[in-house]
């Protein structure tokens, strides 16, 4: 990762997301601080002019209203509505995205509540998100976190995204 953030892709290039810098310090420090408890919040961003990549420029801290355990996350949404509505008319223009939650032990994959959540996410129009993210961050030593980041396209198997390994790209500002 560097200042711009990290490229996630599909092998074929069909689904990309760009998760910025500070979305994903973010993300670590609140999964630092949640210790033993699951966290997570929503993802906010953009899609690239050509609707071909995520740009994620903003992850969430659990609204008031979540509660979570050791292995398990119910996401509040106390003030989502809200901030969702102040990032639409903040210039750029950001909106929903997805999902990121935290995982204590170190399992990188969605569980069948994470897959269900995300499968009715692509599902309800209301969430104006046809392929919402979900990014599963998981402890690799005690100060260290990896990301996993998926995709959950609607009436379609979930997608999972890898690490690109030449330069990010830059988020738009």
């Amino acid at each position: 990762m560097n200042s711009e953030g990290q490229v996630f892709s599909q092998r074929d290039g069909r689904f990309r997301a760009v998760l910025g810098h500070s979305a994903m310090t973010r993300m670590e420090r609140l999964s630092a601080a949640a210790r033993n408890k699951e966290t997570g919040g929503i993802l906010i961003g953009a899609y690239s002019d050509d609707l071909s990549t995520a740009l994620v420029r903003e992850a969430t801290p659990p609204s008031p209203d979540s509660r979570s355990g050791r292995d398990w996350l119910e996401r509040g949404k106390i003030g989502l509505q809200e901030l969702l509505l102040a990032r639409w008319d903040d210039t750029p223009r950001s909106h929903y995205l997805g999902e990121w939650h935290f995982h204590t032990a170190a399992v990188p994959c969605p569980s069948g509540q994470d897959c269900q959540q995300m499968r009715t996410v692509a599902a309800d129009p209301a969430y104006h998100c046809n392929n919402p993210l979900l990014v599963i961050v998981t402890p690799t030593s005690p100060k260290g976190f990896s990301f996993n980041v998926f995709v959950f396209p609607k009436g379609s198997p979930r997608v999972e995204l890898a690490i690109e390994r030449h330069p990010p790209l830059r988020l738009e500002r």
